[in-house]
């Protein structure tokens, strides 16, 4: 997945960081999209208010830990299986898979996943 960047107008690329929260809790599997030539980092629109609320129990919790941002975000979880190997997926999830990548307006990402379902129904 892609998008302009806002900083330099190169095209930035999504990936799955790991961020530390007040130095004690290491959350995995965040995505961000970076940008490869001005180095620009920016959270996935559709994952901010999953991200708050996650930082709100962390906050609450206030223990030492590592934990996966697929616990607290659909979207997350979604990426995470899409990235193992894709004859994991049933359809129901590639279909989910999709709307969720639908939703960025990636039509790059939707042809590969209408591509794997065709895969599937073989």
């Amino acid at each position: 997945m892609e998008k302009q960047c806002k900083r330099c107008s190169h095209v930035m690329h999504l990936y799955l960081r790991k961020l530390v929260y007040m130095n004690h809790t290491q959350i995995e599997h965040v995505p961000m999209y970076r940008c490869c030539y001005c180095e620009h980092h920016e959270l996935v629109e559709q994952v901010k208010e999953d991200l708050k609320q996650c930082l709100q129990c962390l906050q609450v919790a206030g223990e030492r830990r590592a934990i996966s941002f697929a616990e607290h975000s659909e979207f997350t979880r979604m990426m995470l299986k899409g990235c193992k190997v894709e004859t994991s997926l049933d359809v129901d999830e590639w279909l989910d898979l999709y709307l969720l990548v639908q939703s960025l307006g990636d039509t790059l990402w939707q042809h590969q996943i209408i591509e794997a379902l065709r895969r599937t129904q073989q």
